[in-house]
């Protein structure tokens, strides 16, 4: 594809994008550098602060399995509805050895409650009281007590309060009361110790009866209970690096303790407006996710979570909803005696680190930017005037030299660089050409002058000889000269009359007159000359006003139907025809005979140039190539052309003469 300067320049000027896209590039490498930088100082903190914190195991949850005793704000309604026990309840907990059933242990005032959920889609419903052989649908708690160890059963008929029995259905050791409640899926008990009854584990029986006689038992493993210690809220603060959130998490993620504050927003800056949101997308990596709140405030199940509980370091960088700061979260496993015994999640906001970041993008991108439509208004302003420049020096080129040869004005430059020198080159190129032609329309005048005088001497040198006595052996001779005389004179006569026509081609005066009668007036004038062969008039009923010079036109038509009356055979037929166009008029003079050649088809209007014998014709002329070369002057006389081609049919030639016009107001005029 051809790319004009102008465009090469913009190209080039685009191409200048790779500034800011590397400027750009070496942001994000700086930024994702920085992140790494503070990634792994607040991993560092992370894991001095948990190596203090295990020095203190009994701050820690216990061995796992273990269960938090979630602190109620208040007193629940045990109607076996969970919904009043807050935050605790979002989720339940789970094992995996106990399938379908969702627990949770909480107290209030130093009561002890348990909430136990179970999916069950084969009810079988029956009282706690009743002996534990009967195969009903009921849930047993083992528990570890300050009492000492109980075993309770918890079952109910319907829907409503209920008390907890033996295992066996016997009187229970304890007074608990509780609430039984059908669900869509199943049953949910919630149960309430007694006041002041610690308790210490915890495991729960799942006893499922299918009702066809027998009941099937699925049990959780033991759970050691504890209560998170206030101390290590205190432990923790005093460990904290400054402007870090710091919370410690038990293997299910719920929080033990808490404290620290994450930095407050910058809010004010002129860079936190609709700036920051393409900055930031522009800087964040791909997979920067929003922060959002944890479904519930004391629980924790980040994917960094479950990979400290696993025993892996791990951060993650997030978006707040607004934008304005990064918050990096990075979970480290406290580990007791090589058992992760809790995990510490530390939080810091990039607030100001962010805030830098911005700025510094703003800056560099508005000036890369700057930078860039300066640059490329320049190249495109220079890339516009050279263009011009350029455009100029081709229009200056072409108009140099006229249709018929002739030199024109060239405007040279005289600017000192490479076009300048290109425009000095073209000036100096066409005074040659213009040297080289001059020379060559005088060289005809010129031998035809030269070659007057020796002609003369020749002529009357046979005309000597043919009054002296010579042997009759020597006439032929003779005869030969003189016919070689007389082939000479007519060439140089011919040379003159080409001379004598060009300088009459160019002092022709034009005038307005009906091309279309004078075509016919020709045509007419020719046809008892052409017999036998048939005239044809195309296209010239209609009148044709055209401003042009009759007397140029009536010449070259002579030339034109002199050409086609030589390759014409005696049956043949010669055709002149007028067509009109928007912009311009084809005068035709068409003949049947042989076709032209291909390789000659563009020089036939050159000088000196013939098919023809160059030997005497039957009308006795000469043929010198000069015909069609005056019809070629006469077209670009008139801001035309001429054209020569073969007959689509193949039955002969067509030479065509291109004059433009343009149709006078009101039609195209009267006979003149």
């Amino acid at each position: 594809m051809r790319l004009s300067l102008r465009r090469q320049l913009l190209l080039l000027a685009l191409i200048a994008l790779v500034l800011p896209w590397a400027a750009w590039q070496a942001l994000v490498q700086m930024e994702n550098l920085l992140r790494q930088g503070q990634q792994q100082a607040l991993e560092a903190s992370g894991e001095a602060v948990a190596r203090s914190l295990a020095l203190r195991p009994a701050l820690l949850p216990p061995a796992a399995p273990s269960l938090p005793v979630h602190a109620l704000a208040a007193s629940p309604r045990l109607d076996g509805d969970v919904s009043d026990w807050g935050d605790v309840a979002l989720p339940l907990e789970t094992e995996a050895a106990l399938p379908g059933v969702r627990f949770a242990v909480g107290h209030y005032n130093e009561r002890r409650l348990v909430f136990i959920a179970v999916d069950d889609v084969t009810p079988q419903r029956g009282e706690a009281h009743w002996p534990g052989d009967l195969a009903i649908d009921a849930v047993l708690l083992e528990l570890d007590t300050s009492l000492g160890p109980m075993r309770l059963k918890l079952a109910a008929r319907a829907d409503g309060s209920t008390r907890a029995a033996s295992a066996d259905g016997s009187a229970a050791p304890v007074l608990a009361e509780g609430g039984w409640r059908e669900t869509a899926g199943g049953y949910a008990v919630e149960l309430a110790l007694p006041q002041g009854l610690s308790l210490d584990a915890l495991r729960i029986i799942r006893r499922d009866a299918d009702g066809g006689g027998g009941a099937t038992e699925s049990a959780s493993p033991r759970f050691a209970l504890y209560r998170p210690s206030p101390r290590l809220q205190r432990e923790l603060g005093a460990l904290l690096p400054d402007d870090v959130r710091a919370v410690v998490l038990d293997g299910r993620g719920w929080a033990l303790a808490a404290n620290g504050a994450l930095r407050a927003d910058a809010a004010g800056d002129d860079v936190l407006s609709w700036r920051r949101l393409l900055y930031r997308a522009m800087l964040d990596a791909a997979e920067l996710e929003a922060f959002a709140a944890e479904a519930s405030p004391l629980r924790d199940d980040r994917p960094e979570r479950l990979a400290a509980v696993q025993g892996r370091v791990e951060s993650r960088w997030r978006r707040d909803p607004q934008g304005t700061r990064l918050i990096l979260s990075s979970a480290v496993p406290v580990r007791v005696d090589g058992e992760v015994r809790a995990v510490l999640r530390l939080d810091r906001s990039n607030a100001e680190a962010l805030l830098l970041a911005d700025r510094a993008a703003a800056h560099l991108l508005g000036l890369t930017l700057l930078a860039f439509l300066a640059s490329g208004g320049v190249a495109f302003l220079f890339a516009t005037r050279l263009s011009q420049r350029i455009r100029r020096l081709r229009d200056a080129a072409e108009q140099a030299l006229d249709r018929s040869g002739e030199e024109r004005r060239f405007d040279v430059s005289t600017a000192r660089d490479e076009i300048g020198d290109l425009s000095r080159s073209f000036s100096q190129l066409l005074d040659e050409i213009a040297a080289y032609t001059s020379y060559l329309r005088s060289l005809s005048s010129k031998l035809s002058h030269e070659l007057q005088t020796p002609l003369a001497i020749v002529r009357s040198s046979l005309d000597n000889l043919d009054l002296a006595a010579l042997p009759a052996d020597a006439r032929p001779y003779v005869a030969r000269a003189r016919d070689g005389v007389e082939r000479m004179g007519q060439l140089v006569r011919t040379m003159s009359e080409a001379t004598r026509t060009e300088h009459a081609i160019a002092a022709a005066e034009q005038e307005a007159f009906d091309l279309a009668r004078l075509l016919a007036d020709v045509g007419e004038g020719y046809r008892d000359m052409l017999a036998p062969r048939r005239l044809r008039l195309d296209g010239l009923e209609a009148p044709c006003l055209f401003h042009g010079s009759p007397e140029l036109l009536v010449q070259a038509l002579d030339k034109l139907i002199d050409n086609a009356r030589g390759f014409t055979p005696d049956d043949g037929e010669i055709g002149i025809a007028l067509k009109r166009q928007a912009r311009e008029l084809l005068v035709e003079v068409r003949n049947t005979g042989p076709k032209l050649p291909e390789a000659m088809r563009h020089r036939l209007f050159d000088s000196l140039v013939s098919l023809r014998d160059r030997s005497r014709g039957a009308d006795g002329a000469v043929h010198l190539g000069f015909g069609l070369h005056v019809v070629k002057l006469v077209a670009a006389a008139h801001g035309g052309g001429a054209e020569a081609d073969n007959l689509e049919d193949g039955s002969g030639v067509v030479f065509r003469l291109r004059l433009p016009w343009r149709r006078p107001p009101g039609g195209e005029g009267a006979r003149s």
